[in-house]
């Protein structure tokens, strides 16, 4: 399946199916696809949620909006694909129990791959190649919390300099500045000279009605940025623009979390405690940067290695 369908109709709706492969005991890999025609040959926005099994928000916002949107208004077309990982998302697990393997470290993916990389392959070539911008919904893990912000890279190609004026354009109050790692979707996107951003709203593996309002909103103004709907949301006041630091546990116990989201805070600041299982103060997490808390993990449980705090800083770009 291609986004250029023969006989698709303006003004239409069309749930589709990407099928990937048939495994033990006759179960279909398939990626739902939900797609709005709007009015003429306009432009493609795709929006991919539910990369990651445990991250609801983006899952149930883009359900939202395929009733949301009315295709006599819309130009071009809208490509909504709620539930990028079925199988992660049928585990409640951020990577796909069919190989452990995480589909946002996977793409452009392998034709002849594993599961995941079969899907990443799919999804590449049949929803992000055709489209002009491509936006990520994401939560925080579900053993953390995150503010609302939005990531792109530096703009420092075509392609990247369009994303980054599209995260203006989104809506967003916090734009992340950051270098994505190998594989991930936006960054692969990007590199074949297609505009990406990735959004992170809530987290705890919940979905809230209030971020799924955002969510929504997001991605009209979104479509309102490339002239494709109608524009009816207020204007808002210019993002902050950020890099981030992530602080790492160093060793495992109880977290005690001392800060919030949203926190200022200084150098060497305490941020959490960590305990063993007896109740034995084991060490002192401590800020390694200034700036603001803009997630942080929930979930009491901590191993080496765990992203306990990400703090925000600001940034020229």
């Amino acid at each position: 399946m291609t986004l250029h369908i023969p006989g698709l109709k303006d003004c239409s709706r069309h749930e589709l199916s990407l099928s990937i492969a048939n495994f033990a005991a006759g179960q279909d890999l398939e990626i739902p696809v939900n797609i709005i025609a709007g009015r003429g040959s306009g432009p493609v926005l795709a929006c991919i949620a539910g990369i990651h099994g445990d991250e609801a928000e983006g899952v149930l916002a883009l359900l939202d909006l395929w009733g949301a949107i009315d295709p006599d208004e819309l130009t071009g077309r809208l490509v909504l694909v709620p539930v990028a990982n079925p199988p992660a998302f049928a585990a409640g697990r951020r990577r796909s129990p069919l190989d452990d393997v995480d589909l946002n470290r996977s793409f452009p993916g392998r034709e002849d791959g594993s599961p995941s990389q079969r899907l990443a392959w799919e999804l590449f070539h049949s929803v992000v190649l055709p489209a002009n911008l491509v936006f990520s919904l994401h939560s925080w893990y579900s053993s953390g919390i995150a503010e609302n912000f939005l990531e792109c890279p530096p703009p420092d190609t075509e392609a990247a300099r369009f994303s980054f004026q599209a995260a203006r354009a989104s809506g967003f109050q916090t734009i992340r500045i950051t270098h994505w790692p190998e594989g991930l979707l936006g960054r692969v996107a990007i590199a074949r000279d297609i505009a990406a951003i990735e959004g992170e709203i809530g987290g705890l593996g919940r979905s809230l009605l209030e971020n799924r309002r955002d969510y929504c909103t997001h991605v009209k103004r979104l479509m309102g940025f490339l002239n494709m709907y109608p524009l009816r949301e207020a204007p808002q006041e210019p993002p902050r623009i950020c890099s981030a630091q992530h602080v790492i546990a160093k060793e495992s116990g109880i977290l005690r979390p001392k800060v919030g989201l949203g926190a200022t805070v200084s150098v060497g600041e305490d941020l959490a405690a960590i305990f063993d299982l007896h109740g034995r103060h084991v060490s002192d997490v401590l800020a390694p940067v200034p700036g603001r808390v803009g997630a942080h993990r929930a979930y009491a449980s901590v191993q080496p290695g765990d992203n306990l705090f990400t703090i925000f800083q600001p940034k020229e770009v």
